[in-house]
């Protein structure tokens, strides 16, 4: 009789062992497609009162180990300011004109099927200057990332 009481405890111990050592399910992981902000060019060159300006998004490829449930971003981008100069507009002192870009919205799990853009209508009064190109990607699960460029409006 007590051979079996052995072997049961012998035999629960190793099973608790054994159980506590495995490791959980292997996470999900697929590729993941982001956009990033934005070409040099759209940065560097100078904008123009009165036109229009587009921001060419950079894909970015990657592989995901954590799943956004509804796969969806939606990227905003808004331009502030004018700031006489950047110093001033790192300060972060308050712009008196912001201007909104278009929203760009993916599914990270499709490259996307042609360039995404945001379209930027400037006013023909927009005061020249610096401008903080502020873009911001929601995920959509309360979580997002923000950044930031300094972009030029005048005339030449």
């Amino acid at each position: 009789m007590r051979r079996i009481a052995r072997w049961t405890l012998a035999i629960s111990a190793g099973t608790l062992v054994a159980a506590c050592g495995m490791l959980g399910p292997t996470p999900v992981t697929y590729k993941a497609y982001a956009l990033t902000c934005c070409t040099k060019a759209d940065i560097d060159q100078l904008w123009q009162p009165g036109t229009e300006v587009d921001l060419h998004w950079i894909v970015e490829t990657g592989t995901r180990t954590t799943v956004n449930p509804t796969h969806k971003f939606v990227i905003t981008a808004i331009l502030k300011g004018p700031y006489g100069d950047v110093p001033s507009l790192k300060k972060s002192s308050a712009a008196t004109h912001v201007v909104q870009g278009s929203a760009v919205t993916i599914d990270d799990r499709v490259p996307p099927p042609e360039p995404e853009i945001s379209i930027f209508l400037l006013a023909a009064d927009l005061p020249p200057g610096y401008y903080n190109l502020e873009t911001k990607v929601d995920f959509g699960d309360g979580s997002s990332a923000a950044s930031g460029s300094v972009v030029r409006v005048g005339t030449p």
